[in-house]
């Protein structure tokens, strides 16, 4: 098969993919899949982000879509700083991408960047927003994960930016996934975390 009906087949399955999909897309071997996949790199038209995962297209893949892909089958999305940052909340562009996931907590070094993935139980898990990038954490949750993420890391406080609220912005949704934690000792670290990075907060 030559490089643009591969890069068709392929492209259909969406801009990140598995060597493993592409195979059974294909209807060859891993292996095979895999050279097609160096061919189709080699003329553009894929980028190899990490041993065994593909983003297709020319382009260079975004991050945030990259993110997700990382930790399946377990679910995930952008939040942390690189939220904050995407929302215009910090100037200070993130060293990482920082992501919220179901899977276990760990970092993830790949050709388009190095990723921090955080676990979060299954009750503090979701506030995201569908945008152009994927799922990223609204303004409230981000600042709700990093204020947790601080309260659960041994107890000491994460440091947190100045941040600028955007119009809308309700704190009240801060609080009520606060209200989730189970554990009280880790629930009112994690309100301390909010009340000081609320401090450090003005409308934009």
């Amino acid at each position: 098969m030559t490089s643009v009906p591969t890069f068709v087949a392929l492209e259909r399955l969406g801009p990140v993919l598995r060597t493993g999909e592409a195979a059974a897309a294909l209807r060859t071997s891993v292996s095979s899949a895999s050279r097609m996949l160096r061919g189709l790199e080699a003329n553009g038209l894929a980028h190899n982000v990490r041993s065994g995962v593909w983003s297709m297209g020319p382009d260079r893949p975004d991050p945030f879509v990259i993110a997700p892909e990382l930790t399946r089958p377990h679910l995930a999305y952008v939040s942390f700083e690189s939220a904050l940052n995407f929302h215009a909340m910090i100037d200070q562009i993130p060293r990482e991408i920082s992501g919220a996931s179901l899977d276990r907590a760990h970092r993830v070094v790949t050709s388009v960047g190095t990723f921090a993935i955080h676990h979060v139980p299954p009750t503090l898990f979701g506030g995201w927003q569908e945008t152009r990038r994927g799922h990223v954490a609204g303004p409230e949750k981000a600042i709700f994960d990093l204020c947790y993420a601080s309260a659960t890391y041994r107890g000491r406080t994460r440091r947190i930016p100045e941040l600028e609220l955007p119009a809308g912005f309700d704190p009240q949704l801060v609080e009520e996934w606060a209200k989730r934690v189970e554990s009280p000792r880790v629930r009112t670290l994690t309100r301390r975390a909010i009340e000081y990075a609320m401090s450090r907060a003005v409308p934009r």
